[in-house]
């Protein structure tokens, strides 16, 4: 049966109903502002009605204050995101595509290779074959060689900046991964005590949703919150929840209070010939496991960052174990060294001037992690013979030679197949020309005789004999910084025994890069050792020409340098392509995420945002039921005061 008093009752349901209505209202437009706030509503219902044993049955006993709710979508949360991890890939890829074009461009205020090369370099042979015993004519020459080495040089040392600035980015990626990831597991903590108490914790709430939104820039984010069950009664979730955050193929980030960090370690050995020292790999700390850099399933600006920084284009060393692999018994006094042979069928092995692997590094064998202190190439059976193979066992014992007995096929493997055109695609596509124009112009140069009528190539066919050969173009050594002649060979082992000891004093063509190569100096003093003729009679004439005219032809006869199948002088357009595909890709996935970026923000403030108009309505809305509640609660005493004071005997 009602209370005497339940209208006076209804009236305050309703007048507190009321107020905190007015005063949700009052903290949205506060925060209308506020990055990441979401819109919040008062949930209510009609209170339980009473039986009044009369014929009209129940009556209503006013409303009941649920809760104070966030409005938001989680389907658009989660496109929001997606799209957001996209966005943060192609806008690095944008960022740096366009520098990298910049590097390479070539125009009247900015002179790149077809100034350097094909104009100036051989309208300065042309001169010079006008006047051979010139020495004007022939110092302008070496001076345009000067210049076309250094062209090189300063590109590598560009393109090396450029790896060294992706690195750090990767650095600030993961620290900035890692520290998310700590407020995410304290804001669940804090989450966690308050709703404990039978209330949502709103505010805590967007908190974590934008730390949220602010790692999906980074990494492909999945979230997930579960239930919290009491261990003694796991029929009945105690209120609390489990919030759990997970990255890349599902590795679990954060998992309630605690999180797993991520940290760089530098590699030991390098991947790429031409990589700088330094570069990071990613592991996770409380494992030591790797965290895989490069699973399909990874994306954002950290996927941006490692393709332009390790991208090959899929060009990474790959090959079968040959049927004789063991080079050696596997003693450390054994010559030749423990080793392996590896067939290889790709277009990028078979040809040495492609070759990008680095000198020493790690190399898989069936997926076991092993160590090589060198490689040769056999040519003729397109062969690699990687020598010097160790590997660590389970007690941390270095040990030589293969771990156990491997099959004949088995796979070979130096790197990862990446499939994007990054800084060592590019900076193999420079070694490459320089490997193959240097080989090209020092051979023809070896043919001729200086001006003072000396042969530049010596008579004697041994290793010895040929590393006295004058060459036109010479490489720096990195650790003694000496200019030093190149073989005539790219470290063919030709006996196909694996011994290749007699190769390790002896600079190769694959050990040209653009970085290192240089010009003779000893040319470069002196003009007159510069070969101009093929004439070996002992009086040279030195008006003789003939072999500049060969030389000449280095410029557009493919038989003499091929680059991906077009002359010497077609490089530039080559990498132009390669980097405006790139870029134009870049370009126009960062507009299109963008839009749709915009488009899915519109979605989320329709739902989630803040409208003043809306709220001013609102506002209005519940002063007038305030007001009304008031005055039923005023009328409610004015008929209990006639009631009680003014009605009985």
């Amino acid at each position: 049966m009602p209370s005497a008093f339940s209208g006076l009752m209804i009236g305050y349901s309703g007048l507190t109903a009321a107020q905190v209505a007015n005063n949700t209202v009052a903290n949205n437009i506060a925060n209308v502002n506020t990055k990441g706030y979401s819109k919040q509503v008062l949930n209510t219902h009609a209170s339980d009605a009473i039986q009044t044993y009369s014929t009209y049955g129940m009556e209503g006993q006013g409303v009941t204050a649920d809760s104070v709710d966030q409005l938001r979508d989680a389907y658009i949360d989660l496109k929001y995101r997606s799209n957001a991890t996209s966005l943060g890939e192609y806008s690095k890829k944008q960022t740096y595509t366009l520098e990298i074009e910049n590097y390479f461009t070539d125009t009247a205020t900015v002179p790149g290779f077809n100034k350097v090369y094909v104009e100036d370099f051989y309208r300065a042979l042309t001169a010079l074959k006008e006047e051979p015993g010139s020495t004007t004519a022939r110092t302008a020459f070496i001076g345009q060689a000067q210049s076309l080495t250094e062209y090189f040089n300063v590109m590598a040392s560009n393109m090396e900046q450029v790896q060294s600035n992706l690195n750090e980015e990767v650095k600030d990626a993961v620290d900035q991964i890692n520290s998310i990831a700590s407020q995410i597991a304290t804001l669940n903590k804090q989450i966690t005590v308050i709703e404990l108490k039978g209330v949502v914790a709103n505010e805590l709430r967007d908190q974590r949703e934008v730390l949220i939104d602010k790692l999906s820039n980074y990494v492909d984010v999945q979230t997930e919150e579960v239930d919290i069950y009491n261990y003694g009664d796991p029929d009945h979730p105690t209120g609390a929840k489990r919030f759990k955050v997970s990255i890349g193929n599902s590795c679990q980030l954060v998992y309630g209070y605690e999180y797993n960090e991520l940290e760089c370690r530098v590699r030991e050995e390098k991947v790429n010939q031409s990589d700088i020292d330094g570069l990071y790999d990613i592991y996770w700390t409380h494992t030591g496991s790797e965290f895989n850099l490069h699973t399909p399933t990874l994306s954002g600006e950290l996927k941006g960052l490692l393709e332009l920084r390790d991208g090959n284009n899929r060009e990474n060393f790959t090959g079968d174990l040959a049927t004789d692999y063991p080079i050696g018994a596997g003693s450390p006094e054994e010559d030749p060294p423990v080793g392996i042979r590896v067939k290889v069928e790709k277009a990028w092995l078979t040809d040495p001037n492609k070759m990008s692997t680095a000198d020493k590094g790690n190399i898989f064998i069936n997926g076991m992690l092993y160590q090589y202190d060198g490689w040769a190439y056999n040519q003729d059976d397109k062969e690699y013979t990687f020598y010097g193979l160790t590997y660590v066992d389970a007690n941390g014992e270095t040990k030589k030679g293969l771990m156990d007995a491997t099959d004949a096929g088995a796979t070979i493997r130096i790197g990862r197949a990446i499939d994007y055109q990054g800084i060592p695609y590019y900076q193999a596509q420079m070694n490459e020309w320089v490997r193959s124009f240097a080989y090209a112009f020092n051979l023809i140069e070896q043919d001729g005789q200086d001006l003072n009528g000396n042969p530049l190539r010596d008579p004697g066919n041994t290793l010895e004999d040929r590393a006295k050969d004058v060459c036109f173009f010479q490489l720096r050594d990195a650790v003694s910084g000496d200019y030093v002649n190149i073989l005539n060979q790219n470290r063919n082992t030709g006996s196909g025994d694996g011994s290749v000891t007699s190769m390790d004093k002896y600079w190769t063509y694959n050990d040209l890069t653009a970085k290192n190569l240089r010009l003779n100096q000893a040319i470069f003093s002196d003009a007159s050792l510069m070969a101009t003729t093929y004439n070996t009679e002992s009086g040279i004439n030195v008006d003789s020409n003939d072999l500049l005219f060969t030389l000449e032809q280095i410029k557009t006869d493919k038989n003499k340098v091929n680059f991906r199948g077009c002359s010497s002088a077609e490089f530039l357009q080559c990498i132009l392509s390669d980097v405006a595909l790139n870029a134009q890709s870049a370009n126009t996935f960062t507009a299109n995420f963008t839009n749709i970026g915009h488009a899915l923000e519109n979605q989320r403030l329709s739902v989630s945002g803040v409208d003043n108009d809306e709220e001013a309505l609102d506002l209005v809305k519940f002063q007038h039921a305030f007001d009304l509640n008031s005055k039923i609660i005023q009328t409610m005493t004015e008929m209990y005061d006639r009631l009680i004071t003014q009605t009985g005997v």
